[in-house]
């Protein structure tokens, strides 16, 4: 039987996964019995190739199909890695470990955060090294100055000009 040609038209357009889409919910359906996964794992297969071109249906499915079972099998070798332990997502123990905190000031402590970080960033190798073994370390300066073979007072000095120089990179923002 000869391979069905579509000349005008690339095969592999999301038009033509679409069509294969709930096959393949089918296909991980019958693997892992999790409706919600089977589309999870769909999806990465659509996702893994909506960009490629196929000359015919035939080596479009079967490209399709042999990347769900790659995925399929790169799933085993995960949960053998883990143990086998899946957990299931339970949405009440999520809202008892965040304690309720809304996502606008979980969203604002992250960009608050990353507006550290970008100060850090823009210190001296030395001073943020420093102020990092300092402050998220919790070692003295007598410790850090030994480590690194400098006095007391270059630490203190490189602390200071850490600490100032994060202030004013903070404080150009507005505070939530």
């Amino acid at each position: 039987m000869a391979a069905e040609m579509i000349p005008d038209k690339p095969i592999g357009t999301a038009d033509f996964l679409s069509q294969y889409r709930p096959a393949l919910i089918s296909f991980f359906r019958r693997r892992c019995r999790n409706s919600a996964e089977a589309e999870d794992l769909a999806q990465d297969v659509i996702l893994r190739t909506l960009h490629r071109r196929w000359s015919t249906v035939e080596e479009a499915k079967g490209y399709i199909f042999r990347t769900a079972a790659n995925i399929w099998c790169d799933r085993g070798r995960r949960q053998s890695a883990s143990g086998g332990a899946e957990i299931p997502w339970d949405e009440n123990i999520v809202s008892e470990v965040t304690g309720g905190i809304p996502v606008e000031r979980v969203l604002l402590s992250e960009e608050e955060l990353h507006r550290v970080n970008v100060a850090l960033l823009k210190l001296t190798e030395r001073s943020r090294a420093i102020f990092v073994l300092n402050r998220l370390e919790q070692m003295k300066n007598s410790q850090i100055a030994t480590m690194l073979g400098i006095s007391e007072s270059a630490v203190e000095k490189h602390m200071t000009k850490a600490l100032a120089h994060l202030a004013r990179e903070i404080s150009d923002h507005e505070p939530f």
